[in-house]
């Protein structure tokens, strides 16, 4: 009895090789399973995803975002579970959305308000303008917050700037070794202060010349110089005999 092949297929998704998968969680106790499994569902191969841990913190490489961004082509779709995905703000979400334009890929979002997909070379260009008015006004709200902020502040009385590195201990130990001969250079060196942070640093010579010169203008240990040198603007010294 003749035997047929059969001719069944298999019920997973089909697999696009057109298709690169990005996935992002913060350190912060996070997992990537639950996206992992959203790519894998909507057929994008397992060799294809590209996923890291990294902070909430602006600014920081993200080298699997590079690497999958090297290997897209145009006509090629990015595929994420959600928008944020993409990026720890509005601002690193547009220069993703930006590279996917210059490169003319696709961009598909899973999940979220905006799911669907997106060509920048059709329609999708509009969504496109309109992460990159989401942008512009997530910098304006940025900005007016913090003028917002300092005028709030000073209002209260608050001003900003580094608190003084130079404590009047530090001072008195600074001209003395002055008054020995020592050069600012050398007296510099020996005087270190602790950031916020704790780290410990050493006194720049600027600093200490600015120290110098507001004590030698009559202005005393009152008004010292911040970590960057940056100098108050110190009282004029009196007249002799006023």
């Amino acid at each position: 009895m003749a035997t047929t092949k059969s001719t069944a297929t298999a019920t997973g998704p089909h697999i696009d090789h057109g298709r690169f998968g990005y996935c992002r969680v913060s350190t912060r106790g996070q997992t990537l399973e639950v996206q992992l499994a959203a790519l894998s569902m909507a057929g994008v191969a397992d060799s294809r995803v590209f996923a890291e841990k990294k902070s909430g913190r602006s600014g920081s490489k993200r080298p699997q975002w590079e690497d999958v961004r090297s290997r897209l082509r145009p006509g090629d779709t990015l595929v994420v579970s959600k928008l944020d995905r993409m990026g720890r703000d509005m601002r690193e979400i547009m220069e993703t959305a930006w590279s996917l334009q210059d490169l003319g890929a696709k961009l598909e979002i899973l999940s979220g308000p905006l799911t669907g997909v997106y060509d920048p070379r059709g329609m999708g260009k509009m969504f496109f303008a309109l992460l990159a008015g989401f942008a512009e006004l997530e910098r304006e709200m940025m900005i007016e917050r913090t003028n917002d902020g300092l005028a709030q502040a000073a209002a209260e009385g608050r001003h900003g700037g580094r608190p003084p590195v130079i404590s009047r201990d530090m001072m008195r130990i600074a001209l003395g070794r002055r008054a020995d001969g020592e050069s600012v250079t050398s007296i510099a060196k020996g005087l270190t202060y602790k950031t916020a942070g704790g780290a410990e640093r050493t006194v720049s010579r600027r600093a200490l010349y600015n120290a110098f010169r507001a004590h030698d203008a009559g202005a005393g240990t009152s008004t010292l110089p911040s970590a960057g040198g940056h100098l108050p603007n110190p009282h004029p010294a009196l007249p002799p005999g006023r």
